[in-house]
């Protein structure tokens, strides 16, 4: 569930960076989607990154923005394959945001004979291109564990409780098994 809070998380902030930063405009939705145009827009443009990375004038939004979206999804994930797992999220967030926006600008879409193979492309397209937040995720999820590794407590030498009545533990009991005294609270 994580993943696919970060993979949310991800898209959203970098649909908006990518609006901001490559200066993309309203394309014009119906109205109760001109709300949140800036998701709808900016998620079709992260699908076609690919355009993005190669055009020299917003290359560099490109990369920041999925260098952010990294970011954000190692933060929701743990180091290995989790991190991959919250990237294929990401791909089927954003596969499913850019649909939505395509089918809002072409009423045609859906009923077009090569439909299938577009969804086909579109979906495959959007999970390869999510792999392009890796980069930015890996780092921070090798930081995290690094960090909660530090700040787990050190194993204790010897675990012994002595009661008062003498009895010695080599554990950490509740109650002493000889007299009934409760040695800890719970």
């Amino acid at each position: 569930m994580r993943n696919v809070l970060g993979g949310l998380v991800g898209i959203i902030a970098g649909s908006i960076v990518v609006v901001t930063l490559a200066g993309l405009s309203n394309p014009m939705y119906s109205e109760p989607y001109s709300i949140i145009w800036f998701i709808l827009s900016g998620s079709d443009a992260l699908r076609l990154s690919l355009d993005g990375f190669l055009n020299p004038n917003v290359s560099i939004a490109y990369i920041v923005t999925w260098l952010i979206i990294g970011v954000i999804i190692g933060l929701f994930s743990k180091k290995g394959w989790n991190t991959l797992r919250s990237a294929l999220w990401v791909g089927l967030i954003l596969g499913i945001l850019s649909l939505a926006s395509i089918m809002l600008l072409d009423a045609g879409y859906w009923i077009a004979p090569t439909r299938n193979l577009e969804l086909l492309y579109h979906f495959t397209g959007s999970i390869i291109i999510s792999l392009s937040a890796m980069p930015g995720a890996i780092p921070i999820t090798f930081l995290i564990e690094r960090i909660m590794r530090q700040a787990e407590e050190p194993i204790p030498e010897k675990i012994e409780t002595i009661c008062d009545c003498g009895a010695v533990f080599k554990s950490n009991p509740l109650i002493c098994s000889e007299c009934g005294k409760q040695l800890r609270e719970v």
